[in-house]
């Protein structure tokens, strides 16, 4: 009888130590979804892994945790389904036909929240945005789907993509988001609210098969499925004219027009925190080219480039120029003030002429009264918005990490010497063309 108990002990206590990541008690269902699309709207934003507490004073569990973009976007919907006791079930990228799930059973030893930062890191060492299709679905244009908690996503091109945090009143996205991070990267993600070049969202393969664009979580019972069998699978925003694409979404998405001078600040402040957030980047790149005296292989150099990071900030500025230059024309700017008129003729001093002209024609550009997102790019050394621009489109600006300030920030063309010796790997400049 003794040993009976012993064993039955032993069964019991070998049982209770495969402790799961976390038990899940619920089921998604609507009225869950509905509430992680709230949760999102209201809970999620850049300081999620920045803060040291939450607002009710608790210590933040995710705190210090280093996410890109891909780790963002699977950070939404992990950290919902552990706060309300849901599944989170994914498709295995390393192994055909099989499933990570909160059931994983490799942390028994250390407390449920240990457990699941570890589950998180797990989570953003093996998945990525190459994973991504495996675990969404494209949806409809429609706000009844197209809502907070879903993402965006590009080809593998640029292999990017944005958590969303909400379709603002004007149909326009608020994205939440980070860019590869390195070992020095600091925890704040970013944002913006503006919509990302869709040439550049669906590079290379404007289809179903490129995986881009609007997309939401796949059930777990439709994973290792074809994607086409999930329930509001649909290929309506392919069918859009990639030229009419944002143009046509937001309309059918916004409840509200927003006026010239309203779309002109998103958009200036869209192009100012893509500047802004260049400086750590490039610093944390440097900071590494002065520790690191030799060339770096792919893996390093990919990490601290930012071919897609200066492509993105040239789009965003692409984009408040022609917003301008189509209001000067349909009312030449009579909506518009003063202060930001003044604002954008110093950034683009020949609006009505071709970027490609402007860019040959325009002087360096002084800080003045009428400049705008003036930043301090190294110590000593500021610009604003307008003299980024130049150096920019002067494809002055340097996305190699082999290169030193002078180079990264456009005070000369010329390559440094290690960027001369040292291979490079998807160099980046502006493709003005004929606009």
């Amino acid at each position: 009888m003794g040993r009976l108990l012993i064993a039955l002990l032993f069964s019991i206590f070998s049982f209770s130590a495969k402790a799961a990541v976390w038990e899940d008690t619920n089921a998604w269902s609507a009225a869950y979804e509905d509430k992680f699309a709230e949760w999102v709207r209201t809970s999620w934003h850049v300081g999620f892994f920045a803060q040291p507490t939450l607002p009710n004073g608790q210590a933040n569990p995710y705190y210090k945790l280093h996410a890109d973009c891909a780790d963002t976007v699977y950070s939404m919907r992990i950290v919902f389904a552990y706060e309300n006791r849901l599944p989170f079930v994914v498709q295995d990228p390393t192994a055909s036909g099989k499933i990570i799930s909160n059931r994983m059973d490799r942390w028994n030893n250390l407390d449920e929240v240990s457990r699941v930062r570890k589950f998180l890191v797990f989570i953003f060492n093996t998945l990525s945005t190459r994973s991504l299709p495996n675990d969404t679905y494209p949806i409809a244009i429609n706000p009844q789907v197209i809502r907070s908690g879903a993402l965006i996503a590009t080809t593998k091109t640029h292999h990017h993509s944005w958590t969303l945090k909400e379709i603002l009143s004007i149909g326009v996205p608020h994205l939440v988001y980070n860019s590869v991070v390195g070992a020095n990267s600091g925890y704040t993600l970013q944002e913006r609210k503006s919509w990302p070049n869709p040439e550049w969202v669906f590079a290379g393969n404007f289809t179903p098969q490129g995986h881009a664009g609007f997309r939401y979580w796949r059930p777990a019972e439709f994973l290792n499925k074809p994607v086409w069998e999930v329930p509001g699978y649909s290929e309506e925003q392919y069918k859009i004219p990639l030229k009419k694409w944002t143009r046509t979404v937001q309309a059918r998405l916004a409840r509200t027009q927003e006026t010239d001078q309203q779309m002109l600040e998103r958009l200036l402040q869209t192009s100012c925190q893509g500047f802004k957030d260049r400086v750590p980047t490039v610093h944390e790149g440097i900071d590494y080219l002065e520790k690191n005296p030799r060339c770096m292989d792919y893996a390093t150099y990919d990490t601290y480039s930012t071919p897609n990071r200066d492509n993105r900030i040239f789009d965003d500025l692409m984009a408040v120029r022609r917003a301008y230059a189509e209001i000067l024309q349909l009312n030449n700017g009579s909506q518009l003030s003063g202060d930001i008129v003044a604002s954008l003729n110093k950034i683009f001093p020949a609006i009505n002429q071709s970027a490609r002209k402007e860019a040959a024609s325009m002087p360096v550009q002084q800080i003045t009264q009428t400049s705008i997102c003036v930043t301090e790019y190294t110590s000593g050394r500021s610009i604003d918005l307008a003299e980024f621009k130049r150096r920019l489109f002067a494809g002055s600006v340097s996305n190699n990490p082999h290169d030193g300030y002078a180079q990264r920030w456009g005070e000369t063309r010329e390559p440094s010497e290690r960027a001369k010796k040292c291979q490079s790997w998807d160099p980046w400049k502006p493709d003005l063309g004929s606009s």
